[in-house]
């Protein structure tokens, strides 16, 4: 019998110092009905004309260099002072009210990407339980339309760079988000990025190796569906399909029916004998499973449904039903996940154990093809070249930590020759531990 746990995954808030400091050096090669809140603003101009198929094409050979995995983005942002300053007071006022879900202002910046610089570009921090102040490392999310209605970079409205510092690999994501790539499954691109910071006009200063990671909104969903017009839902802690569940989805693109999502949760609670099949009808069960062996077989349990929260569920119109995708990769390959994988806290897994006789076995057989599409992929080669494009950069980045913990360059290398033994031995402690 599968265990069930009900545990709600918290997230815990550790402000760190913030005081705004320019003292790292450092320079960049020369690169010659309701309606959740969220950051959902669309351009709703039409002029009529045709489409450039030109531009289209340039801006799609400018999003896969953007996203190329066996290059390192050199990105630099230019912000004054009092920016600088404002950022850090607002987010210290923002945390202490609003600790669970702060929310962060655009500023205007410069940012050089490649050596093409583009003006005039909102810049905000994000982060949550990852949070940090530009004294430490922050991540940072660009938005190019937030001052000039329309523009694009790459075709992409926003650009993350995430800063690693929940994993002492310096590695997890991008590592990860291929794997579920490869395997068809829907989810961002991720490469690295080397970010540096220049204020007034000072001389840019290295802030360190990021991961570039693609932001799942409604240019994405552009990009992974045939049909672009439904709703993408960000799942925050404590997300599911039950009355309380719901109030924890956020919109990251789309109109915002939330009775679109209440239908799901009525769908699944009152769900007959043969609970696959009812559920089904609103969820993209196949899917679904992917999501769920596939964290597994990646040792991902950060997320759903293992977790409340760390995943992307977008509503397709072409069938209306609900369709999963990961949004957190720092727990991959977790040790623990051979162990517990079947330890779930998200309704629709729960259902399907414990309410279904024929879910169960489906799981299984998902699961066992899950560990086979592993075995058969480039994971490892894959890791290990990631690594070596990152090493330099990583060894240069002064401001490299694990949860405000200092990291050395050996303390970085070790943990990544660990995940690298983990890539290689975890289809067998699987297999193992789950009899497959």
């Amino acid at each position: 019998m599968v265990t069930l746990l009900l545990l709600l995954a918290c997230d815990p808030q550790t402000p760190g110092s913030h005081t705004a400091e320019t003292g790292d050096t450092g320079a960049p090669p020369d690169s010659g009905p309701d309606v959740i809140t969220g950051d959902t603003t669309e351009d709703t101009e039409d002029t009529g004309e045709p489409v450039d198929t030109a531009d289209e094409e340039r801006d799609e050979a400018a999003y896969e260099a953007f996203y190329d995995t066996e290059s390192i983005q050199q990105i630099v942002i230019s912000i004054t002072a009092a920016d600088q300053a404002a950022m850090d007071l607002e987010a210290e006022a923002e945390r202490a009210a609003n600790p669970d879900n702060p929310t962060y202002s655009y500023v205007t910046a410069s940012v050089a990407i490649n050596g093409e610089t583009i003006e005039n570009v909102g810049l905000k921090y994000k982060g949550r339980a990852s949070f940090q102040y530009w004294s430490e490392k922050p991540s940072l999310k660009l938005k190019f339309d937030e001052f000039e209605n329309g523009r694009r970079f790459a075709g992409l409205k926003r650009v993350n760079f995430d800063s690693m510092v929940g994993d002492e690999s310096m590695s997890r994501a991008v590592v990860g988000y291929h794997l579920w790539r490869e395997a068809g499954v829907p989810a961002p691109q991720a490469n690295y990025a080397q970010v540096y910071l220049s204020v007034d006009g000072a001389g840019p200063v290295y802030l360190g190796l990021y991961a570039n990671i693609e932001e799942l909104d409604a240019t994405w969903v552009e990009h992974n569906y045939d049909d672009a017009d439904g709703d993408l839902w960000e799942g925050l802690d404590s997300a599911d399909f039950t009355s309380p569940g719901l109030t924890h989805f956020e919109l990251a693109a789309g109109a915002g029916n939330q009775a679109a999502l209440d239908h799901v949760r009525k769908a699944l609670q009152g769900h007959g004998d043969d609970f696959y099949a009812d559920a089904d009808e609103v969820i993209d069960m196949e899917n679904f499973l992917d999501l769920w062996t596939l964290s597994i077989a990646t040792g991902n349990r950060g997320g759903y449904p293992f977790h409340l929260g760390g995943f992307f569920a977008y509503l397709n119109p072409d069938d209306d039903r609900l369709v999963f995708t990961p949004g957190d990769m720092d727990e991959s390959f977790d040790t623990a996940t051979p162990i517990y994988a079947a330890y779930v806290t998200g309704s629709v897994a729960a259902f399907c154990l414990y309410y279904d006789d024929t879910c169960p076995e489906r799981y299984r057989g998902a699961l066992s093809d899950a560990v086979g599409f592993y075995e058969s992929s480039d994971i490892a080669t894959f890791a290990e070249a990631a690594h070596v494009l990152s090493a330099v950069a990583m060894q240069d980045d002064s401001r490299k930590n694990l949860d405000g913990v200092s990291l050395t360059t050996s303390e970085v290398s070790q943990a990544r020759d660990r995940l690298t033994y983990r890539i290689e031995m975890y289809p067998g402690w699987l297999r193992d531990r789950q009899g497959i």
